[in-house]
């Protein structure tokens, strides 16, 4: 059996919760040849693999959002040759509606012979006929240079996905809706194999956070992005043969979004047990530790400035900003900038990407104050190292620590507003604080992951799925 795994900014080449959960199931299902399409923003360098491949990997292909500018202008602009049902479903499609027949525009889309490149589409006649239209009816009121070009950059990288050419395999798995599950809904129209989705977090959710607090887009354009975004999720959960999600309150949004009820399955994360049953080692002071990518979205500046108060109440405090910090260079600047202005660089150590097995034994509390997540694996590995946590109620974190409806184990640590310095340093310095309650934590983490979290349920469930669908 052959699998196609698609990520968008993950695997191989950007470590992250993610990319973990996809270097684990590729190694673990020795059984399956794996195939990995991944969606990278552009070919600026020479991208490297952070992870060891394993065997069963056969192939990595990756595609470039910006790869429409390697394409050759052509002397001749041909006009696409489209029936008017099929032009019908085409306007459709570049409106947004979400009634459209995925089936028959990505068909139409994925045409070079009938419609050219995605250069020479959006250079024709038919595409300006609808764009003009567009702009009439509803945008009449904004300039249409800034209009047009907004509508080119969002067409260009999209449609040059829908035509780029996919590895063959049995089925098609995506990590997340977006670029990524638009290439899932492409492989399923043009091989007509299976096509699996699963979101960690819920990606048109993430992309419309980001967007209203960018520089890079300003006023109504705002919304246009927002709706292109939900408008390509709602494809991949309408085209899915399964959509997976790692809790109850992101299926429960799927389904708003589009998904069919039968389609849904709730799988969450899981671990290796014996690898993170670590022997705590003994130190002076009191360690925190966050687990992490130094980005905007985990909300780095709260965990240090939280820090800063928890120092000032205990003196022989340190925090470990565990994990890479290449990713977003201007963001890390800004950390580092806040370090020094707080005066903590003798009590932060940034570690860079290690394997986080070493530092596991020597901390006390760790600490997660991001704006979004899905369903960490930085917490499940902390609980199964008998580590109380601290994290913003965002994703499931609150489910992880505190448990469901039916699950009486009790508290793995405590559960904090986003953004909120003063409330993140209450809650470390209570644990630090209180060894009891630190040590029933403990133990409290360990039980539920041993129960509910494990890689071994993990694997057998999406080896099921694999073979069912085959």
């Amino acid at each position: 059996m052959e699998v196609c795994i698609i990520s968008e900014g993950s695997y191989p080449y950007i470590p992250g919760g993610v990319a973990s959960w996809i270097h684990q199931l590729v190694t673990e299902m020795k059984e399956i040849n794996f195939k990995i399409l991944s969606v990278m923003p552009s070919e600026v360098e020479k991208l490297k693999y952070k992870y060891d491949i394993p065997k069963n990997v056969i192939e990595i292909k990756t595609v470039y959002l910006n790869g429409y500018q390697n394409i050759s202008p052509k002397k001749r602009m041909r006009e696409p040759h489209i029936s008017k049902d099929k032009l019908n479903e085409l306007e459709a499609f570049l409106r947004f509606n979400n009634d459209v027949n995925w089936e028959t525009v990505i068909s139409i889309i994925a045409n070079r012979k009938k419609i050219g490149d995605c250069v020479e589409f959006l250079k024709s006649q038919t595409f300006w006929n609808i764009l003009l239209k567009l702009y009439q009816e509803k945008y009449r009121h904004e300039g249409f240079n800034r209009f047009f070009w907004t509508m080119r950059s969002m067409f260009l990288p999209m449609i040059n996905i829908i035509q780029t050419e996919i590895p063959k395999a049995d089925i098609y798995h995506s990590v997340s809706t977006g670029y990524a599950g638009l290439l899932g809904v492409v492989s399923k129209v043009k091989y007509n194999k299976p096509f699996i989705l699963t979101e960690h977090g819920i990606y048109a959710r993430e992309r419309e956070e980001e967007i209203i607090k960018s520089k890079w887009v300003q006023g109504i354009y705002k919304n246009i992005w927002i709706d292109f975004f939900y408008f390509i999720s709602t494809g991949a959960y309408k085209t899915a043969d399964r959509v997976i999600s790692l809790f109850e309150r992101n299926r429960n949004i799927q389904l708003e979004l589009g998904s069919e009820h039968h389609k849904t399955i709730v799988i969450p994360n899981g671990v290796d047990i014996e690898r993170y049953k670590v022997k705590k080692e003994k130190h002076e002071g009191f360690n925190v530790g966050a687990i992490l990518r130094i980005v905007p979205i985990k909300d780095v500046k709260t965990l240090i400035r939280a820090f800063k108060i928890v120092n000032t109440k205990i003196p022989n405090s340190k925090l470990y900003l565990i994990g890479p910090y290449d990713e977003d260079k201007e963001y890390y600047n800004e950390c580092l900038n806040l370090i020094e202005t707080l005066k903590l660089k003798k009590n932060i150590i940034i570690t860079g990407r290690v394997d986080i097995k070493n530092y596991l034994s020597k901390m006390d509390v760790l600490v997660l104050t991001s704006i979004s997540e899905g369903q960490p694996l930085v917490i499940l590995e902390g609980m199964a190292s008998g580590i109380p946590i601290v994290a913003t109620d965002v994703g499931s974190c609150g489910e992880l620590i505190e448990g469901t409806k039916n699950d009486d184990i009790g508290l793995a640590g405590i559960v904090t507003k986003p953004v909120s310095p003063n409330e993140t340093a209450d809650a470390i310095i209570r644990i630090l604080k209180n060894k009891e309650l630190s040590q029933q934590m403990s133990l409290n983490g360990r039980k539920r992951v041993e129960k509910y979290y494990t890689k071994e349920k993990l694997i057998k469930r999406y080896s099921k799925i694999y073979h069912e669908l085959r």
